[in-house]
Order: C-alpha cells, then sequence, then structure tokens
C-alpha cells in the first residue's frame, strides 16, 4: 500500500514491513498489538507489542484508505493470536493475557504478553506477581 508521502508498507504471509525513515522494517504478526484507523485524519496507527510496564510503539501510517491492506492487518493479527485470556485481579479488574506466535509457522515459539485493565497500576503492592501467577495458570492450562 502506497502512503500519502510516497513510502510504502507491505505485508506478507509472516510479516508486516513498515517504512522507518528512509529504511523499512519487518516486524512479525505477533508483534502487533492492535491497529486503529482514524478517518478524519487518515492515519492508520499500528501499535506494537512492547515489554510489561512500557508504552506501546506506534507507527503512524498516512493514507487516503487503509482498503485491502487494512483487512490483512486484522486478518494477520488476529491469526497470531492463540490464546486470550482476562484473569480478575481486583474485582473485575484484571490483567488480559495474549499469548501470539506467528501465524505463517504453526511451530514457532508463542511469546505471553499481559496488560493491565484501566485503572490498575503495576505499583498496587502484590499485582504483578499476582498478574504473572495469572499468566502461569494459563500457559499451564493450555499447556503451552
Amino acid at each position: 500500500m502506497q502512503l500519502t508521502d510516497g513510502a510504502w508498507v507491505a505485508g506478507t504471509r509472516s510479516a508486516v514491513y513498515l517504512p522507518e525513515g528512509d529504511k523499512v522494517r519487518r516486524v512479525g504478526w505477533e508483534e502487533i498489538e492492535r491497529a486503529a484507523w482514524n478517518s478524519e485524519e487518515s492515519v492508520l496507527h499500528v501499535y506494537e507489542t512492547t515489554a510489561f510496564g512500557t508504552p506501546l510503539r506506534s507507527t503512524d501510517l498516512a493514507v487516503d484508505d487503509p482498503g485491502r491492506f487494512g483487512q490483512l492487518l486484522r486478518e494477520r493479527v488476529d491469526a497470531s493470536i492463540v490464546v486470550q485470556r482476562h484473569v480478575p485481579l481486583a474485582g473485575k479488574k484484571g490483567v488480559r493475557i495474549v499469548g501470539r506466535r506467528n501465524p505463517a509457522t504453526t511451530d514457532a515459539p508463542i511469546a505471553w504478553n499481559f496488560v493491565l485493565d484501566k485503572g490498575l497500576s503495576p505499583d498496587q503492592p502484590g499485582l504483578i506477581e499476582r498478574a504473572e501467577a495469572a499468566l502461569q495458570g494459563v500457559r499451564e492450562e493450555f499447556g503451552v
């Protein structure tokens, strides 16, 4: 897909290729957290997973219409999710645990991450330990 500035972004079975300055950066589908289309600004925001406690990395793609590329993005990101589970930690608030792997390779290792619900802070005593225990429980439940 060509961007409004003339740069290109591409997707394959195993990765998306995002512009970064005058270079292109390969990002596996399992490393994409989500994408969001802002029709008012004509920008497709692509968010990558990061280490716990760090902000998501965002790449903004200025394009008139994401069209089929937007569909590819959604399909490949969804295909990378092996396990997704919400585990309550404090009332209804908790942690979303996600296990992902490259959808082009069924025997690829699973990358795990978790995201705390809004209103929960990693500074809260014992919260990280409970989130890590929840992650371990989900891994054991699914045998991965």
